[in-house]
C-alpha cells in the first residue's frame, strides 16, 4: 500500500504541476476532446508455481482531453480497460475416504483425477492517464506516464475435467460391470469473484502517427512543418485529427488482494464435496497487469489558435585575433539593410549574442589596434542562431625617430604622412624630445610620404616603403651657402613659362621657406649648353625670375627672395649626353642667410 501512496502523491503533482504551465501559455495553446478504441493482448503475470499465465484478449475505451503547446502534448481522460488472462494449471491428483452405505468400520478411498484445469480471470477497471509526450513535424508522436486504476469488474471462471474412482482395500481383486457402482467422470465449471486492490498503478507508453499529415496535401510555399493541423490552425478552423498507435500498460502494483495465508486450489470431501479456492488465493503470489496492442483516436480540436508569437533567432558573433585566436574586445555595428538602422555594441569579451529579425544584414568588427572586417549576412527562419565569426588582423605599426644629423641628438619634429597617391593627409606624427621616437598605424594595402619640415633643418620628404618599418631620419641643419636644387620643376621648352605639374615642387619650397621665416635665399636658373651662350643665360635668368614671382604669389615677402641666372656656365654632369644635359637644366637655391647664429656659414 506503501508505493500506491507515492504513485497517488506523483500522479497529482504532475496535474499540479500542468495547470500553471497551461496559463502561461494560454496564447498558444491548443486544446482537444480526444476518444479512443484499443485492442490487443492482455495478461495478470505472476510467478506462480501452480501453473501458468497464457493470456487473452483486451480491450480499452477511453474519453479524454490533450493539451498541446508547440511542441509539447500532455494527455490525460477517462478510460475503462480490460484486462483478461487464462491460467493453466498442472494435471494433480486428490484423495478422501468414502464411507456411505458401507457397514460401519469399513471404507473405500476415493480418488480425483483433475485434468484441463483452466481458470479465466477478468478484471475491468476505470483508469486516469497522466502522459507527457511530443510531436514532431505534425506527423509522429509519443506519450508516456502513468495510469492509477480503479478495478470495477473482477471474476473468474474455472472448467476442469474431473475423473474419480473408488479403491476397496478389502477386496482381491477389481470390480468389473459392477451396475451399483457410485464412481463417475464429469466436467465441472464453476464462476466466482477475486478480491482485487483498491488501486492499480501503471507505467504507460504509446508512439503513433497523425494520419491527416498522409493524406492531406501541404500548401504550397509554406515549407517545413506545413500540416493539416499547422494549416487548419493558420485558417482558423477547428480541424478533427486521426491517430494511430502502439501502446503499452504495465501494473507495477499488484491486482489481486492475497490473504497470505497458504491455501489448496482444490478441496475433497465426502460425499464429493469438491470446493474451489480460486488460482489467485491458491498461489497468493502478486499479479502484475498487462495490456499491449494498437489504437486508433479521433481528437477535436477545441479552440481556435491565436498567432503564435515567433520564436527569436540570433547572431551568436565571436571576435578573435586572426593569428593567435584569442578573444577581443570591439564593437560591431550592426547594419539593418531593411530597415536601413544601424545598432552599435560594444562587446569586451569577444563574444555578443544578439537578437535579430528576419532580414539582411552587414555586420563590421572593429579594434583599434586591427583593421575593420565587415560581413554580410541574411537571416532567414524562426529559432535559429548563427554563428558569426570575425579574424581580425593587426594593424602594422610605423615607428619613427628623428635626429640631429650633426650631433646625433633627438629631435621633437611634427612629421606629415599623407597619401602617396593623393596627397590627402594622414596624420601628424609628434616625435618625443626625450627620444625622437613616435609611432602610428597604418593601413598597409596603401603607400604614404613622409614630409618633415622644421625649422632650422632641411625639409625631409620620404616615401614609406613598408608600413611595418622602423624609420631613421636625420635632419640636417640649414647653413649659409647651401644649395638645393628643385626637382619636379618643369618648364615649357626654351620658355620661362611654369607647366602645371610643378605645383608639387613649388608648394615644397613655399612650405620650406614659411617654416622658415628668417631666412633669405636666391634662386639661380642653369641651361645645357645647346643655344648661344646669351640665349641660355637669358633663359637661365627668365626662369629663375619666374619661380620667384610664383614664391612671391603664395605670400612671402620679396626681400627674402633673390633670382639670378648662370646660363651654361655651372654644369653638374656632361653636356655630351641627353642625361647630362637634363641635369645641367635645373632650378637650385641657395640660402644667402639664416638670421640665426646658431646657424653656421658655409665655407667656399
Amino acid at each position: 500500500m506503501t508505493n500506491n501512496k507515492y504513485l497517488i502523491a506523483i500522479f497529482l503533482t504532475a496535474v499540479l504541476f500542468a495547470l500553471p504551465l497551461h496559463a502561461d501559455v494560454k496564447r498558444e495553446s491548443l486544446h482537444f476532446l480526444t476518444t479512443e478504441a484499443g485492442l490487443g493482448y492482455s495478461a495478470l503475470l505472476n510467478k506462480s508455481t501452480l501453473g501458468t499465465s497464457a493470456g487473452l484478449a483486451g480491450a480499452k475505451l477511453q474519453v479524454g482531453y490533450e493539451w498541446r503547446y508547440r511542441k509539447l502534448l500532455v494527455h490525460t481522460g477517462l478510460e475503462f480497460a480490460s484486462v483478461n488472462d487464462m491460467a493453466r494449471v498442472d494435471p494433480f491428483q486428490m484423495k478422501t475416504s468414502y464411507t456411505v452405505g458401507l457397514p460401519a468400520g469399513q471404507y473405500m478411498t476415493e480418488y480425483f483425477d483433475f485434468r484441463s484445469f483452466k481458470e479465466t480471470q477478468m478484471m475491468g477497471q476505470l483508469n486516469i492517464p497522466v502522459q507527457v509526450g511530443a510531436v514532431f513535424s505534425d506527423r509522429y508522436y509519443f506519450l508516456a506516464g502513468a495510469r492509477i486504476g480503479l478495478p470495477v469488474l473482477h471474476a473468474a471462471s474455472v472448467k476442469t475435467d474431473v475423473t474419480t474412482w473408488l479403491v476397496d482395500p478389502s477386496l482381491i481383486g477389481e470390480l468389473n460391470n459392477v451396475p451399483v457402482h457410485d464412481a463417475y467422470t464429469s466436467t465441472e465449471k464453476l464462476n466466482y469473484a477475486w478480491s482485487a486492490n483498491i488501486v492499480n498503478a501503471q507505467v504507460s507508453a504509446e508512439v503513433g502517427l497523425v494520419l491527416n499529415s498522409f493524406f492531406e496535401k501541404p500548401q504550397k510555399g509554406k515549407g517545413r512543418g506545413s500540416s493539416a493541423s499547422g494549416r487548419n490552425q493558420r485558417n482558423k478552423k477547428k480541424p478533427v485529427l486521426f491517430r494511430v498507435a502502439l501502446f503499452a500498460d504495465y501494473g507495477i502494483t499488484s491486482v489481486a488482494k492475497t490473504s497470505g495465508e497458504t491455501k489448496t486450489l482444490v478441496q475433497v470431501a465426502e460425499p464429493r464435496d469438491i470446493a474451489m479456492n480460486g488460482y489467485f488465493d491458491a498461489s497468493q503470489t502478486p499479479a502484475n497487469s498487462l495490456l499491449v496492442g494498437a489504437k486508433f483516436a479521433v481528437l477535436f480540436q477545441l479552440n481556435e489558435q491565436k498567432p503564435a508569437k515567433p520564436l527569436p533567432s540570433y547572431f551568436d558573433i565571436w571576435i578573435a585575433d586572426e593569428t593567435t585566436s584569442k578573444p577581443l574586445p570591439a564593437r560591431v555595428n550592426i547594419y539593418d539593410k531593411t530597415k536601413k538602422r544601424t545598432t552599435v555594441k560594444d562587446v569586451k569579451n569577444g563574444h555578443l549574442r544578439y537578437r535579430a529579425k528576419n532580414g539582411e544584414y552587414t555586420l563590421t568588427a572593429s579594434n583599434s589596434l586591427y583593421y575593420p572586417l565587415s560581413q554580410d549576412v541574411a537571416m532567414e527562419g524562426e529559432g535559429i542562431t548563427d554563428t558569426v565569426r570575425f579574424g581580425l588582423r593587426p594593424r602594422p605599426w610605423l615607428r619613427l625617430r628623428v635626429t640631429n644629423t650633426d650631433t646625433g641628438e633627438p629631435l621633437s619634429v611634427a612629421a606629415a604622412v599623407t597619401n602617396a597617391a593623393t596627397g590627402d593627409s594622414v596624420t601628424t606624427l609628434t616625435t618625443q624630445p626625450e627620444t625622437g621616437l613616435a609611432r602610428t598605424m597604418l593601413d598597409d594595402a596603401k603607400t604614404y610620404r613622409l614630409t618633415i619640415a622644421h625649422t632650422g633643418y632641411e625639409t625631409v620628404i620620404r616615401d614609406i616603403a613598408n608600413v611595418g618599418d622602423s624609420m631613421l631620419v636625420s635632419l640636417t641643419p640649414i647653413k649659409v651657402g647651401k644649395k638645393v636644387i628643385l626637382h619636379n620643376l618643369f618648364f615649357a621648352t626654351n620658355k620661362t613659362r611654369i607647366l602645371p605639374q610643378s605645383e608639387e615642387a613649388l608648394d615644397e619650397l613655399y612650405a620650406f621657406l614659411l617654416d622658415n621665416p628668417s631666412l633669405t635665399i636666391r634662386i639661380t636658373g642653369h641651361t645645357d649648353n645647346v643655344g648661344s651662350n646669351r640665349a641660355n643665360q637669358q633663359l637661365s635668368e627668365g626662369r629663375a625670375a619666374a619661380v620667384r614671382d610664383e614664391i612671391i604669389k603664395r605670400g612671402i615677402a620679396p626681400e627674402r627672395i633673390e633670382a639670378d641666372g648662370k646660363g651654361e656656365d655651372e654644369p653638374i654632369a656632361d653636356n655630351k649626353t641627353e642625361e647630362g644635359r637634363a641635369k645641367n637644366r635645373r632650378v637650385e637655391f641657395t640660402i644667402t642667410s639664416t638670421g640665426d647664429a646658431l646657424i653656421e656659414q658655409v665655407k667656399e
